[in-house]
């Protein structure tokens, strides 16, 4: 019984992410976690490019590295925020 509550809950975790990654995430506050974490101080040249971030879900990966990396401390769904947020403003993917 209790392994079964944990898949359940897991498979419930699993789902409400996936729907939160489909719908993406608020670009305003997005906005603001970008500005406050500085991230042009190190993208300044060419500030977001679409080399090494071919779609959406390698975006919100991409930020996730440096959010790991620079220790901003954000959580998963301030990661999808700034995700969603250089999406609109710089890539312009679809997000399924």
């Amino acid at each position: 019984m209790k392994r079964a509550l944990t898949l359940f809950g897991a498979s419930l975790l699993l789902a409400s992410t996936s729907y939160v990654h489909a719908q993406g995430g608020d670009p305003r506050a997005g906005e603001s976690l970008h500005s406050d974490a500085n991230c042009l101080s190190c993208h300044t040249a060419n500030p977001y490019s679409t080399a090494k971030t071919p779609n959406f879900e390698r975006l919100v990966a991409a930020v996730n590295f440096c959010n790991v990396n620079l220790n901003t401390g954000w959580f998963d769904d301030e990661v999808l925020d700034v995700a969603t947020y250089l999406n609109e403003k710089y890539y312009k993917y679809e997000i399924k």
